[in-house]
């Protein structure tokens, strides 16, 4: 596919290379940051504490987790943290915002985070190259997502051809969804330009302005879209397919040598659907915040679609990364996707030992 860097697609060797020299290149920089700022720079800050807020009785065990933008199926990492739900479980946990898949994923293989909350598509693809990832719940199990794109230049999607469309980058989950269009569309990959833009709210403005012609977005910036009048070119939020929009991941790893404290994440990442799907008033205020969004409507629209949405308890659902696996099959460096088990990719034998014990049934 064209991408304005004109790079070749990678196979599934030059991605372990890329992701052991990111992962090498991250581990490096978060050693420097939190000796100088304490991770406040390269990504961006939480905006609701500071990293190095002191407390006077902070929790024993520490743990980095990342999250990749502000779009609404990233809540229950937000509402876990804010409403200290991690610390209730005993765990002093710091939110990053790290913008792409791949990216997350380098930064769990180096070490520098302990749990990421990521679209299934990376850590299936790391794992396809080699990784040790593995999804431990998936919130989730829908797809999100919309193309939308400038009426003046794309009213169908054959205008597509020639132009430019804005995605978060390579191997992410946006890339996913539109290759997978351009499939249905009989499109060629190679006529259209895709560049990297990792934040949806400048996409949403790149393809507002005519900067760019197309691009992804998931509410509550597709309501945005609405109210500008772009067009959408594709809703796949009507599909019939499950699809691993939102979960957690860890390195397999980790979980063997940390089932324990894994189990306490899960705790407190329950109770955060639980309050998403009961309290709205708690929920669209940390949704806002974190949503960087002050239209009090949309707000209120983006949690009513995302609590009926959101899969309680957050169990993956096996058949979405079987979608996923199905797709990468017929890419160039992941066709061996096709011999993988999608069961492989996903472990819910945490979940299912708190619904054994009656955790899920307490919080009713």
């Amino acid at each position: 596919m064209a991408w304005s860097s004109a790079r070749k697609c990678r196979s599934s060797k030059d991605l372990a290379i890329d992701m052991r020299n990111e992962a090498n290149m991250i581990r490096r920089f978060f050693a420097a940051a939190f000796l100088v700022l304490g991770v406040c720079s390269a990504v961006e800050q939480t905006g609701c504490a500071l990293l190095f807020a002191a407390q006077s009785s902070a929790p024993s065990v520490k743990i980095m987790a990342s999250y990749g933008g502000e779009l609404g199926y990233q809540a229950p990492l937000w509402v876990a943290h804010e409403l200290k739900l991690f610390a209730k479980q005993g765990i002093s946990a710091e939110l990053i915002r790290i913008a792409g898949g791949s990216r997350s994923m380098a930064a769990l293989l180096s070490g520098a985070t302990q749990v990421s909350q990521s679209a299934g598509v990376s850590p299936v693809q790391v794992d396809l190259a080699g990784g040790d990832l593995v999804i431990i719940a998936t919130s989730t199990n829908r797809p999100t997502v919309s193309i939308v794109a400038q009426p003046k230049t794309v009213s169908r999607p054959q205008d597509l051809v020639g132009k430019t469309v804005g995605l978060v980058g390579r191997g992410e989950m946006n890339e996913f969804f539109f290759l997978n269009a351009l499939e249905r569309w009989n499109i060629d990959p190679k006529s259209v330009t895709f560049i990297a833009i990792p934040g949806s709210q400048p996409r949403l403005v790149g393809v507002a302005t005519g900067t760019i012609d197309a691009t992804i977005l998931a509410p509550p910036f597709t309501f945005e879209a609405e109210k500008l009048r772009l067009t959408t070119l594709a809703d796949f939020t009507s599909g019939s397919e499950p699809f691993p929009q939102s979960g957690l991941v860890v390195r397999k790893e980790y979980l063997r040598n940390n089932r324990d404290l894994v189990k306490r994440m899960l705790m407190a990442y329950v109770e955060a659907i639980h309050v998403l799907k009961t309290d709205g008033e708690k929920s669209i205020a940390i949704m806002k915040k974190y949503m960087r969004i002050t239209d009090d409507a949309i707000a209120k629209r983006s949690f009513e679609y995302y609590s009926k949405l959101f899969s309680q308890p957050p169990l993956t659902d096996e058949k979405g990364i079987a979608v996923v696996l199905k797709f990468l099959a017929t890419q160039p460096g992941t066709a061996h996707a096709k011999n993988a088990k999608a069961s492989d990719f996903f472990d819910n034998s945490v979940l299912a030992e708190l619904q054994r014990e009656g955790f899920l049934a307490r919080l009713k």
